[in-house]
């Protein structure tokens, strides 16, 4: 049952869903639905990612299932990441808040959001895994002080050139955390860090 549709972004469109484990309970999800051009591209990036599911770490959101499924309404193929839902927003939105308020973030909850990612960072970089769209939006709040890495994308995503065109179109704001080298369709760790790096100054200049 989905619950909400989020603010479709340039890479695909989130849903909050709930679905009903084996036990009978119910349990919320986030869906991120991303259109692809056609059935190869779907294959290749489902396949990208399923080293997703094997990502275990306490600072990076849990993904459930990968699939792909035709929409009739719009005739085209999307694959679909159910993933982990933390219930208490993402970074952007703190951030937001603290701003409307006119608050500072701590310098502890800074140094344990600092702490959290790096070690994130280097859990999946040493798997030959790029998180490559790194930003405040696509890092969850999961607790006080506590936050978690979510919504990675693929490299055959990335590259999709209406999709990065689009994407780079968004704003400002949205191009504010890209590495110089991604606009040219390069993704390594480095291009990680750098986003890692805008997010902190975002941080810290509430």
């Amino acid at each position: 049952q989905v619950l909400e549709q989020l603010q479709p972004g340039a890479l695909g469109t989130m849903l909050t869903a709930q679905l009903k484990t084996d036990q009978g309970a119910q349990k919320k999800y986030a869906i991120k639905q991303v259109e692809c051009i056609d059935q190869h591209q779907a294959n290749v990036a489902l396949k990208e990612a399923v080293d997703l599911l094997k990502l275990h770490h306490s600072n990076i959101c849990t993904y459930k299932e990968l699939f792909v499924t035709w929409n009739s309404k719009v005739s085209s193929l999307f694959l679909c990441l159910v993933m982990q839902h933390s219930g208490q927003g993402d970074l952007s939105a703190l951030i937001e808040e603290k701003r409307q308020k006119s608050e500072k973030i701590t310098d502890k909850v800074v140094q344990k959001f600092l702490g959290q990612m790096v070690d994130a960072l280097f859990y999946i970089h040493k798997q030959n895994i790029w998180h490559r769209n790194l930003k405040p939006s696509n890092i969850l709040v999961s607790g006080e002080a506590s936050f978690m890495l979510s919504d990675f994308s693929t490299e055959t995503l990335m590259k999709d050139g209406l999709k990065w065109k689009m994407r780079v179109e968004e704003g400002r704001e949205s191009k504010s955390w890209m590495a110089p080298e991604t606009f040219g369709f390069s993704f390594t760790e480095k291009s990680d860090i750098w986003s890692l790096g805008c997010v902190l100054l975002d941080m810290m200049s509430c």
